[in-house]
């Protein structure tokens, strides 16, 4: 039988977690994974017509409309209406059956942009209008849009076992509320203006010097950031505010902490590098991949006519296993922080709390398992800071960087209520691929077309020895000095090579910054 098709409609940046929730909901829930397709436009295939041709003609191949309503109405077209109107309104031309979900109580309606109030007044009349169900958090949109499929698979004779429904509602549960937590003993004063203005900016795409403090302060609040005292009017933040933007997280959090240690053998010993570190997340996680780089060994390789760097460990995946460890560790575990330790032969990162149900070890192993992220608004906060493109891809992605240079596969364990990934140091840093986009040095090979063998040979030398003289190319290459001269002087006068010195001391050395 043919899939139950869900188009998902909402301001696609107000209300990506939410957008989120839902294909996570579908592909974590065994029953409507089998019945249950849904369509978000940012996962539609790349296609050579407009937007909004692409979008409505999703549209109209859906059985079911999920309308997600927020704060922000969004960007208007040419007709004046946003993507959301324009699909609401498609939708009900269509006939389609129609549901929306309402974020934030009615205390909060007045927040909402001129032009989201009128859209939600047409929503909500009671003539013309739909069903809707408000919602404020994630585990609650989740519940709610799972009701309203399970009935619409129900009059198609379709239900769910006791099994999948105990497999749903624990999956739904696993999702933390400390993250959405009201924290009115701090104060908006608690935030670092620099980085509210770096992630508001990377949230709306507005440059940071043309952004409004009410620009910025709507953003933080519609993003689960910052809220507001219905009696006192005051701004305070929230529990994800304060651990990414927070000036001292740790005042609040103690347990917001991660222990790097280095040790110069295979086991635990006295330090020879550490760190106590307590910033807000985005710094937190810049200053422990700082730690892990500048402990690791680095190197260079000569590949023919470029130097390029080699690196003992994946950066790209170093720096993923540590945004999963703040991002989902389980900070309910006040005692708890994250530790980060570098030995000789292995770099070991432990995050408290363990991935929720139905997560088991043997799926992580297999990488056969469907995340669900356990404090949503901060991983989405963090995705502003870092680049968590793929939504519940961060494991995989640590192993096919890792194995990518040409490492052994990272191992992850469950051990003593944390969760552990392990990177194993390569037996020789030279056999690893170079993880660097460009060489640290390379001669452009039209530089090289016209140059003859010991001309080149020169070159090579050059590259692996940064300067040389005469006598020592002569030995070298197996020719006599005037013949080093003669080759040396058009590359001298062509700005390949530096000549210093004079006599027995002239040095010869590559040019920085080669002419193109």
């Amino acid at each position: 039988m043919e899939k139950l098709r869900i188009f998902v409609s909402s301001v696609q940046k107000e209300l990506e977690n939410e957008r989120i929730a839902i294909t996570e909901l579908v592909s974590s829930d065994p029953f409507l994974g089998r019945h249950v397709e849904a369509i978000l436009f940012e996962e539609l295939p790349a296609a050579a017509i407009s937007a909004e041709v692409a979008y409505l003609s999703a549209l109209r191949s859906c059985h079911i409309y999920i309308g997600i309503v927020g704060f922000e109405y969004g960007r208007k077209g040419a007709d004046g209406l946003s993507a959301t109107h324009r699909e609401y309104t498609e939708a009900k031309r269509l006939g389609i059956p129609t549901f929306f979900f309402v974020k934030g109580d009615n205390t909060q309606d007045e927040r909402r942009d001129e032009e989201m109030k009128a859209l939600f007044a047409e929503i909500r009349d009671e003539q013309h209008g739909h069903v809707y169900k408000r919602f404020t958090h994630y585990q609650s949109l989740k519940s709610s849009v799972r009701a309203v499929l399970l009935t619409e698979l129900g009059k198609q004779g379709m239900r769910p076992t006791s099994e999948e429904t105990a497999i749903a509602e624990q999956t739904i549960a696993q999702a933390s509320d400390f993250d959405s937590r009201l924290m009115e003993r701090a104060d908006i004063a608690e935030l670092d203006k620099a980085l509210c203005r770096r992630l508001v900016a990377a949230c709306t795409g507005i440059p940071e010097r043309d952004l409004e403090e009410d620009s910025i302060r709507k953003t933080l609040m519609n993003r689960g950031l910052i809220w507001q005292n219905e009696e006192s009017r005051a701004i305070h933040p929230t529990a994800a505010g304060l651990l990414l933007l927070g000036r001292s997280p740790e005042t609040f959090f103690p347990q917001v902490r991660i222990a790097a240690n280095a040790f110069g053998g295979k086991e635990r010993g006295e330090p020879i590098d550490r760190e106590d570190i307590r910033d807000p997340l985005p710094i937190a996680i810049e200053r422990t991949f700082q730690f892990l780089k500048r402990n690791m060994r680095h190197t260079t390789r000569i590949e023919g006519f470029s130097k390029v760097e080699i690196h003992e460990y994946p950066y790209e995946a170093l720096r993923e296993a540590v945004v999963n460890a703040v991002a989902h560790r389980d900070y309910d575990l006040a005692g708890s922080s994250i530790r980060v330790e570098k030995y000789a032969d292995r770099i070991e990162i432990v995050s408290p709390g363990l991935p929720p149900e139905p997560i088991t070890l043997q799926k992580i192993e297999r990488l056969d398992y469907i995340a669900c992220s356990r404090n949503p608004n901060l991983a989405r906060g963090l995705s502003f800071f870092e680049r968590i493109e793929e939504q519940g891809d961060g494991l995989r992605r640590i192993v096919r960087e890792s194995e990518g240079i040409g490492l052994s596969r990272p191992q992850f364990q469950f051990r003593d209520g944390h969760f552990k990934v392990i990177f194993f140091a390569p037996e020789d840093i030279l056999m690893l691929k170079s993880q660097g986009a460009r060489p640290v040095f390379e001669v452009p090979g039209h530089l090289l077309a016209n140059l003859s063998e010991t001309q080149r040979t020169i070159i090579k030398q050059l590259i692996k020895r940064q300067t040389v003289k005469v006598p020592e190319l002569a030995v070298e290459l197996n020719v006599t000095p005037q013949a080093i001269r003669k080759a040396i002087m058009p590359l001298i006068e062509a700005r390949l090579v530096v000549q210093e010195g004079k006599a027995r001391g002239t040095t010869y050395s590559l040019k920085e910054g080669l002419p193109e």
